[in-house]
């Protein structure tokens, strides 16, 4: 039976693509792909606690700006949320979207709302951005590729990719499983 392979080559290539995908986009702290709501999120950290009413505000502020990128190409999105979870120094800003009208333009057009609300308040994986390639059309595709990775609608499983001490993480998690109902007599 070679489906446990195909599925074990399959999950690595995604894993190496995510890799590529937040090594290319150092501002990105984490991305997950969550196949049960066809979504995808980022996180990005800034090195500043956000109150609820500047990450509302940065919110509506992004949602102008995906909505009118998607008016150009036609389209309109199915989700879009923005929240944040906030410790004492640091807030992390996660956005939400509906993976099926992502796109590399949009995430190009998120790091750049965030670089420059937060300027060096970002907080960036300098240390372990090398260039994969010195070309931007290959870099392009690399980002294409990993997208398409990730928005996959035969993943079952969700993944998720983080930096932690300048390194890149990423596994996949396994729904939990829905308990049975009990028969009722």
């Amino acid at each position: 039976m070679s489906t446990p392979r195909t599925l074990a080559f399959e999950s690595a290539d995604t894993v190496n693509r995510v890799v590529a995908l937040l090594v290319h986009f150092p501002e990105i702290h984490s991305v997950r792909s969550n196949p049960d709501d066809a979504t995808l999120t980022l996180s990005f950290a800034v090195r500043k606690r956000l109150d609820r009413a500047q990450t509302q505000a940065f919110g509506e502020h992004i949602g102008e700006h995906i909505r009118a990128l998607l008016d150009l190409r036609g389209e309109a999105p199915d989700r879009i949320a923005v929240s944040a979870e906030r410790d004492a120094a640091v807030t992390f800003v996660t956005v939400t979207r509906d993976a099926e009208s992502f796109s590399r333009g949009e995430l190009e057009l998120l790091v750049a709302l965030f670089a420059d609300a937060f300027r060096d308040g970002l907080v960036r994986d300098d240390a372990g951005s090398t260039p994969l390639d010195d070309d931007p059309a290959a870099r392009d595709d690399l980002v294409e590729v990993a997208l398409d990775a990730l928005r996959d609608p035969a993943q079952r499983q969700r993944l998720v990719g983080f930096r932690e001490e300048q390194r890149v993480l990423v596994y996949f998690a396994h729904a939990p499983k829905r308990a049975k109902a009990r028969a009722r007599s």
